[in-house]
């Protein structure tokens, strides 16, 4: 599932669930990932198509104001289910509860 908006325009909004086809990782490094070798996946959303989702970089303050930090992450999360909040304004065929 995606945490967050990506691009609205293909569809890759905040709950949009898919399921990982490929992990591109450039050259099969095994080693420390630098700027130019950095893995990214293929997930494919169903009726939105295949699309490659990119890691993103997110920049927020240390702890005691020690300066900023960057975290590089893929924009993906788990999920096994859904919680009662976040299926509020969902339309679903099926459901298990």
């Amino acid at each position: 599932m995606l945490p967050s908006n990506i691009s609205v325009k293909k569809g890759l909004v905040n709950g949009s669930i898919g399921f990982i086809s490929d992990i591109v990782w450039p050259h099969l490094r095994r080693d420390q990932m630098y700027e130019t070798g950095i893995p990214s996946i293929k997930v494919n959303f169903g009726n939105d198509g295949e699309h490659l989702i990119q890691p993103i970089d997110i920049q927020f303050l240390a702890k005691y104001s020690f300066g900023t930090v960057e975290r590089r992450m893929l924009p993906v999360i788990l999920s096994w289910a859904y919680t009662v909040h976040k299926m509020q304004g969902c339309t679903i065929d099926h459901a298990v509860v």
